[in-house]
């Protein structure tokens, strides 16, 4: 099994609609210089639901997209949905590549960051975009994201205040599939700001650095002189001097018996799967608010795709 993070399981598409885009960098995220919060105290939700499956965020993003291309509509813009796309390597696997059939197919994903550049290129909403009269432009903008990142803020674990607009048709798209606009961004922007402290954990491990250590020499052994993953990865799918397919698929390849010999891959998964145990309990408060709201979301999208007809 691959080393996927295992505080957050929904996937996020590597691009965003143009509208979605400008509301992500007018959200304003603002570091703070002393330590994270206290873990909320709590109690859990009453009613348990189900942490996050893959599977859920296909119908939940769908749903959302058509809650914004309606919403837009009603306000005399043209919105057009766009598909989910494929997690990249950098998502699916934090720590190391060690899915030997996913390489075989993917190498370092360089062909889902092509086919996402493609996608974003041909977008028809930034051609849409584009093509508006500035009034209109900055008048569309107010109407999917909101006049500013007003309304919706949170304290994020290990610091930084995140804020968002509680205006605007993705607040509105939102509030249709979550209920409880402001609890859901809390609770999901919470839980999203663990994985990067859950990471950071396991990397400070001294069984992932000897792990790490014997797969690099492993990779020697195999020609290739890198000291982590990431820089292979690097190697392989830099913007400069991307390696061509073959040499980035037998790269990969590499890297994935090597994780597997060296005992990296089950090294990293055994300390993702303990450190994200115990953040989830830290944050046990978020976690079972996201994980409640996005099961009652969940219902919501399916309803919603069946009333446009959506598969």
């Amino acid at each position: 099994m691959p080393s996927r993070p295992s505080t957050t399981a929904l996937r996020r598409p590597l691009r965003m609609p143009l509208l979605a885009l400008a509301a992500a960098l007018s959200a304003s995220l603002v570091t703070s210089c002393s330590g994270g919060p206290s873990p909320g105290s709590a109690p859990p939700a009453a009613t348990a639901a189900s942490p996050p499956s893959a599977g859920d965020a296909g119908p939940l993003h769908d749903a959302q997209q058509l809650l914004l291309r309606d919403c837009m509509r009603r306000h005399g813009f043209a919105y057009t949905v766009f598909p989910l796309d494929e997690e990249s390597a950098a998502v699916r696997f934090p720590y190391v590549v060690d899915d030997a059939d996913w390489a075989r197919r993917h190498g370092y994903g360089g062909d889902l960051a092509r086919r996402a550049a493609r996608l974003a290129a041909e977008d028809p909403n930034r051609a849409y975009f584009a093509s508006l009269p500035p009034d209109r432009r900055a008048r569309a903008l107010v109407v999917s994201n909101g006049p500013s990142p007003q309304g919706l803020s949170v304290r994020l674990p290990g610091g930084g205040e995140l804020r968002r607009s509680d205006r605007g048709c993705v607040a509105e798209a939102e509030r249709s599939l979550y209920g409880d606009h402001g609890a859901w961004f809390r609770a999901s922007a919470r839980v999203d700001a663990l994985d990067r402290i859950r990471r950071g954990r396991v990397a400070a491990e001294p069984a992932y650095g000897a792990g790490l250590r014997a797969w690099s020499r492993c990779m020697r052994k195999a020609g290739h002189s890198y000291t982590t993953p990431v820089a292979a990865r690097a190697a392989a799918t830099g913007p400069k001097h991307p390696l061509p397919r073959d040499r980035e698929v037998a790269l990969a390849l590499a890297e994935a018996a090597c994780a597997a010999s060296s005992g990296l891959g089950a090294t990293a998964r055994r300390l993702d799967a303990r450190h994200g145990a115990a953040l989830r309990a830290e944050y046990r408060a978020d976690v079972d608010t996201r994980d409640r709201l996005r099961a009652r979301a969940l219902t919501r999208a399916r309803q919603i795709l069946r009333a446009h007809g959506t598969p």
